[in-house]
């Protein structure tokens, strides 16, 4: 055991055997929030099409301010100044903006100026284009669209953008053993709780789960099944039968096919791990345990999916803390521990939880 490949390693091979074919599709900006650029946008608008007022106020003419503050009480609303809210256009005529707070308007229009105010042209006055410019650049393409992106390109006149599709991951419960969510729990039987823990973390990721019907512990079903799969979806992952059970028949498959890059890795839960390549299509088989399904698709799959998505691997907050305990593990495993971590004067107390525990509620 002291030679299986680590995480590392299994991914390092895995890219280099694996081409990935990238494909792309146009869709609505409104539709494009996780989505990834596959171009750089540049704006196909000017904003503001012509100046605008920068706060609400009223525009003048700055001419009658050289001496000073004038007398407005003969001026007329649209004839002497207008109204200039924020954002506004205004007539040309105009070329500063008081402030609001610095002039009164009454209700028959009536204007009242503050005393001793500097007015100079082009005051609280946003230019043309100060905004966004035809040209300039709004997002850098490989760029993972967050809310605020998509309001910018909307502001720079963009409608619709290229996106890298989404990869289309099948994931295939098996086992005799298994039941659907909703179905009566016999003795010896087990709720299939993988796939919806499957389809959230694909789609949390920015993949298109394919959720398959639980495939009895059959090689035809499970043959047909795998081919079904290779059809539909970019890569396939086979949740079940990977260990050295007499009913563990989805790596012999894969073995059987030639197909198979590493059998067993340093990583647990999940050790016994198979990876694959079909048709230039990565197959991970994840063990059964649902930590252990956790963990693969944590390492191997998201790294799958945000290759094909041109983004980067997240970064990991991180805390350092003695521990209440040790934890006993092998030294040359990479082990995923589940712990209670919670706040104290002190910073945190962190305590390991059994493993067989997946009350997850309080991490």
């Amino acid at each position: 055991m002291a030679s299986l490949p680590t995480r590392a390693q299994v991914c390092e091979a895995l890219f280099q055997r694996w081409q990935p074919v990238y494909e792309t599709e146009t869709i609505p900006v409104q539709a494009a929030l996780g989505r990834v650029l596959t171009r750089d946008q540049y704006a196909r608008a000017t904003i503001p099409v012509a100046r605008a007022s920068a706060m609400d106020g009223v525009a003048v003419c700055s001419a009658r301010f050289q001496q000073s503050t004038p007398d407005a009480g003969s001026w007329k609303l649209g004839v002497d100044f207008c109204r200039a809210d924020t954002g506004d256009d205004f007539d040309d005529r105009f070329d500063p903006v008081l402030p609001i707070e610095q002039v009164k308007i009454s209700a028959e229009g009536q204007l009242t100026i503050s005393e001793n105010i500097a007015v100079r042209s082009g005051d609280n006055v946003r230019p043309r284009g100060s905004t966004i410019r035809v040209g300039e650049l709004v997002a850098m393409r490989h760029r993972q669209l967050r809310p605020f992106d998509l309001a910018c390109l909307a502001m720079g006149g963009i409608a619709q953008v290229e996106v890298y599709r989404a990869p289309r991951m099948a994931f295939l419960p098996t086992g005799s053993e298994l039941v659907p969510l909703g179905a009566p729990v016999g003795r010896g039987q087990n709720i299939d709780n993988n796939s919806l823990l499957a389809q959230a973390m694909l789609t949390e990721m920015g993949a298109e789960p394919l959720c398959y019907p639980i495939v009895p512990d059959q090689s035809d079903a499970l043959a047909a099944a795998l081919e079904q799969a290779l059809q539909a979806a970019d890569v396939v992952l086979l949740n079940g039968g990977s260990s050295k059970g007499a009913e563990d028949f989805n790596t012999r498959m894969l073995e059987a096919r030639g197909a198979v890059l590493f059998h067993w890795v340093a990583a647990a839960p999940g050790k016994p791990m198979c990876v694959a390549v079909i048709q230039n299509k990565p197959i991970i088989n994840l063990l059964g345990p649902p930590l252990a399904v956790l963990y693969g698709m944590d390492w191997c799959v998201r790294a799958i999916v945000h290759r094909l998505l041109h983004k980067p691997l997240p970064r990991r907050q991180s805390i350092r803390r003695i521990l209440t305990q040790p934890i006993h593990a092998p030294s040359d495993m990479e082990i995923l521990c589940m712990m209670d971590v919670q706040p104290t004067q002190d910073g945190y107390l962190v305590k390991q939880k059994p493993w067989r525990r997946l009350s997850l509620i309080h991490i």
